[in-house]
């Protein structure tokens, strides 16, 4: 297994520190481990992800802008489908599912609905 991989892996194991997620086009960008700023897009008509790293960025919000304005950003970006293996792809989408998630906020509204269950 790939180093990326397994660093994507943790991510998904440790989506508590999935946080400062912003929607942006097809993707979404967020901050991980409150230091590490990362964006995950998922291209539907080939059906692979794409996980990009923003070395140097401290803010998710920094990021957007500058695509935004069109100021150069470096990044690092990893294929799901160019890493091959069905757990590449496994991997990428459910991390696209945790971001995506946190940004609406679908945690709270399971611990609310799964709360009412306990009583």
């Amino acid at each position: 297994m790939s180093k990326i991989i397994k660093a994507l892996n943790s991510m998904v194991s440790n989506p508590e520190k999935i946080t400062d997620v912003i929607q942006e086009d097809e993707g979404y960008f967020f901050l991980y481990d409150k230091k590490y700023v990362w964006g995950i897009y998922f291209d539907l008509e080939n059906d692979t992800y794409e996980a990009y790293f923003y070395p140097g960025a401290t803010e998710t919000v920094g990021v957007v802008n500058s695509i935004r304005s069109e100021i150069y950003i470096d990044y690092i970006n990893y294929e799901s489908e160019i890493l091959g293996a069905r757990e590449s792809h496994e991997t990428f989408s459910e991390l696209y599912r945790i971001v995506k998630e946190k940004l609406f906020g679908v945690d709270k509204v399971l611990d609310d609905i799964i709360g009412d269950d306990l009583f």
